[in-house]
Parts: C-alpha cells; structure tokens; sequence
C-alpha cells in the first residue's frame, strides 16, 4: 500500500496513515486503501482491537484539498464525501473495538475519522479542530453528526460553528477523549490500552458494541437478558465458570 502502513501486534491491528508530505491528508488513493484494509481485517480474529493514527506531527489533517479543489460543483463533491464518509460508517460499525491515537493535529477529517472510533487517546501535547466552517463548509464524512452524539449538543456546535481548535486535556474535560497519555512512550501507552480489550473475547466485545448502537427505543433489559442466556452456553463461559470454583474450593 502507498497511503497506509499496516501492522499486528498481540491483538492489536495498527493502521498508520503515510501521506507525510501532506500531513496525513485523505485522497481517492487512501480512501480505496483504507476501505480495503478494514475488510481485510474485519473478520480476521488476530485482530481484535484496531487501531487507526498517524505520526508524531499529524493524525490527519482532512482531505486532499490538492485533489479537491478541481471539483467545482455540488454535483462533483457530494460523491466523493459520500465515498470516505461511507467508508467511515464502515469503521463505525466495524464490530470489533476501535482506536483513534492522536499524538500530533487531527483536524477537519483528522476529527471525523477520530470521531468514528469507539476511543480516543490522545497525546499530551495533541490538539483537535473541526476546522470546516472556518473554510465555508460543514463536515462532510458523518462526523458532525457522530460528534453531536458523542458530547453534550452545545458544547458540539461550538467546536462545529467556530471551528477553534482545543487540546487534548479540553477534549478529554468534555468528554470526547478517553485518555491523554504522556507523548513520550505514546504508542506504547497506546498498545498497552487496546490490550487490555483484547482480553475479552470477542463475542463479549461485539455484544457490547451492539448494545452501545441499539436505537433509544429498544428494550436494552431484555436484550441483555438474550445475550447473556445466548453467551452463557458458550465453551469459554463453561470453562470461565469451572476454573472459578476450582479456585474458590467449590468444585
């Protein structure tokens, strides 16, 4: 792959964005890679947790506007958004657990693929900005929606409509960043949560992926009750449950 660069390590699947010159920015070229990696991946059980990032100095830093800039009119954009945003609600609903690591800018679509993660980390020193509006345009992948998801709706619209940037300890404040780990040994820090996820199985993992996305007005209890009764007959739980009572004397 040109724009990617791909690796696995225990559990956990790394794909770092490599446009350097640039700064990380998304073209057609990064869209069909990126797309075709997560479907590589998707039903591979090595990887069990994704991480997406980018080097030190930058996440993302949105599209192309090289690329872009030769599309003139509504009819020629809206595609192309359409495209990495569909690729996006991809990564959304990937049904296994996913990272966003910024240890540098992730700005414009750097945010939109953050805001697509299930976790954010950040590095001390990154800083973030839904910098759209300051170019004359809304966001164009899903992530302002996903955005107005995932913070309180006022506190959404000011990143959105200002389009100021914040830092890390800001977006952590309002709840959109998981954790700011320290820039020395970013990664390692990065590599050492995501293996904390690898430990559950990946039905659990994809059980509570699920019940986080169910529409407001499921019946959550009962369909908890369903999957625990459907997971309880499960050969990890059997054996789980006989190594506790070998443990605790009961057996």
């Amino acid at each position: 792959m040109n724009t990617l660069r791909t690796s696995i390590e225990n559990g956990v699947g790394w794909i770092r964005f490599h446009r350097p010159h640039v700064r990380n920015a998304v073209n057609g070229e990064m869209m069909d890679e990126l797309d075709r990696q997560l479907m590589v991946w998707k039903d591979d059980e090595e990887v069990r947790v994704l991480v997406l990032a980018g080097d030190e100095k930058t996440f993302v830093s949105g599209g192309d506007l090289a690329e872009l800039h030769a599309l003139t009119t509504e009819e020629d954009v809206y595609p192309v958004m359409h495209r990495m945003g569909r690729v996006l609600e991809v990564l959304r609903n990937w049904g296994k657990p996913t990272l966003a690591a910024v240890e540098g800018t992730a700005v414009g679509g750097g945010c939109e693929i953050a805001a697509s993660c299930d976790f954010r980390l950040a590095s001390d020193r990154a800083s973030f900005g839904f910098i759209q509006s300051k170019l004359g345009i809304t966001s164009g992948w899903g992530g302002g929606s996903r955005l107005l998801e995932q913070v309180p709706r006022d506190r959404a619209l000011l990143w959105l409509m200002t389009g100021e940037r914040f830092d890390a300890g800001t977006a952590q404040r309002w709840g959109w960043v998981t954790e700011v780990l320290p820039v020395d040994g970013f990664e390692r820090g990065v590599q050492q949560f995501a293996e904390r996820l690898t430990r559950t199985s990946l039905p659990v993992l994809r059980a509570y992926l699920e019940l986080s996305r169910l529409p407001p007005k499921t019946d959550r209890v009962d369909w908890e009750a369903r999957s625990c009764a459907r997971l309880w007959e499960s050969d990890e739980h059997m054996q789980a449950v006989e190594q506790f009572l070998k443990r605790t004397g009961r057996l």
